[in-house]
């Protein structure tokens, strides 16, 4: 019975290390990245174009061209477009700690 009570304590103490948040960037140092996406001879927006951020972070542009991530951490960011018809496209940005950046990209053909 006491090996039983040793071996539950050493189970407990393991998970409750296990869901320490200390390990988790605190929310302050997420970001968020939203624009547009357009084309680059009609200025018109490109709807359903994938946006990724990080390898990771991905949406898909609106009819209108529009796009928004949220929980992008801060610091330099890799971004990459892509569209049916249109050359992808790749860039970087910097964004803030709790803030929000904005781009424009414009897709060739």
């Amino acid at each position: 019975m006491k090996i039983a009570r040793v071996l539950l304590v050493l189970l407990v103490v393991v998970f409750a290390s296990a869901c320490n948040d200390d390990q988790l960037p605190p929310s302050a140092k997420y970001a968020i990245v939203k624009g547009v996406v357009v084309d680059s001879i009609s200025s018109a927006p490109v709807a359903n174009a994938t946006v990724t951020i990080d390898s990771a972070l991905v949406a898909h542009t609106g009819s209108d061209g529009s796009f928004s991530i949220a929980n992008v951490p801060s610091g330099s960011v890799d971004y990459a477009v892509v569209a049916e018809g249109y050359k992808n496209f790749n860039d970087s940005i910097t964004v803030e700690p709790s803030g929000t950046a904005t781009v424009t990209v414009k897709l060739s053909h």
